[in-house]
Order: structure tokens, then C-alpha cells, then sequence
């Protein structure tokens, strides 16, 4: 699906229009006039309908950074966006540092409970242990120490959790 924008003039005197493309963008912005026939210099621009919502809101896409967003961000896979929304909207992070982050960024999807039973599983945490002992493990209590203390941050986007680590 593709991504819907409008561009909203700040010129009150003039109408907005919507596009699909930067070439689209480019064109009706060259062509556009106000009602008084001067050129539309400045505009919002509006995320309207698809899919990138929440990575365009993150990256903060205007009418200076537009080109890049088509370039760069607009047809990026769904994970590199989710972890750029949590590495500019959790961490703090400029886009640009975002991006020479991204793959240090672990992701996992779903809930701190579920990934500290599947770290545990998947390093043998518990082997060490006897095994009468093992029931006694509290994987909750564990994987909320890991988010308090740092380790691993949880974050929900559009309805899904994911832990970050690695940052």
C-alpha cells in the first residue's frame, strides 16, 4: 500500500493539495498558486493515510527533509522502522544517529515476561540448577528487574510489544 500526503500551504489564501510521490509533490508545488496568483512557497506536510505513520512522525518529515523521506525511510523494512521509532522516540537519538545505531539494536517481539523465558531458555540459565529448584525461578520477577535495571526496554507501537536491547 502506498502512502498518502497533503500539502497544507501556511499561505491562507491559497489550497492545499494531495500526493503520492516526491515527483508528484514537486510538480504541483512548482505549479501552485494562491488566490491573488503568487506562488505557494511553504507548506505543512501531512501524513494522510498508509502504513509509515509513526516512523514519519519519529523522523518529524517536513517540506525540507521531504526528499529524504522518499529516498531513504518511506519504502523501509518494518523492522529498521520499528527499531529507528524506538531508537529516535525512546532513546533520544537523532535520525541520523538512529541510523548508525539501528544494527546494534536487538528487537524482539512480544513481552518482557516472554523474553526473559525464551533468554532463559535459549542460554541454559536454569541447567546449572537442580531441577526440584527450578519451579521455584520467577521469570516475572526476572524479566521485570531486566527492564528496571536497563537491560532490555519495552515499548509498544501500533498495538504490538517489543523489547529493544542492545543499546
Amino acid at each position: 500500500m502506498s502512502n498518502r500526503y497533503h500539502a497544507t500551504p501556511y499561505d491562507i489564501s491559497a489550497t492545499g493539495f494531495y500526493f503520492d510521490t516526491y515527483e508528484e509533490y514537486q510538480t504541483r508545488a512548482a505549479a501552485h498558486r494562491n488566490e491573488h496568483g503568487d506562488p505557494v512557497e511553504e507548506y505543512e506536510i501531512q501524513f494522510i493515510d498508509g502504513d509509515s505513520y509513526r516512523l514519519f512522525e519519529a523522523i518529524g518529515v517536513n517540506q525540507a527533509n521531504l526528499k529524504d523521506w522518499f529516498e531513504r525511510f518511506e519504502d523501509m523494512d518494518d523492522d529498521e522502522a520499528v527499531k529507528l521509532i524506538i531508537l529516535i522516540e525512546h532513546f533520544g537519538y537523532s535520525v541520523e544517529d538512529a541510523l548508525d545505531r539501528i544494527d546494534d539494536l536487538h528487537l524482539f517481539e512480544g513481552t518482557a515476561i516472554e523474553y526473559a523465558e525464551e533468554f532463559i531458555e535459549s542460554t541454559g540459565m536454569l541447567d546449572q540448577m537442580p531441577e526440584n529448584l527450578r519451579y521455584y525461578f520467577d521469570s516475572e520477577a526476572f524479566a521485570r528487574d531486566m527492564v528496571l535495571g536497563g537491560d532490555i526496554t519495552q515499548v509498544e507501537i501500533d498495538g504490538h510489544s517489543y523489547i529493544a536491547d542492545g543499546v
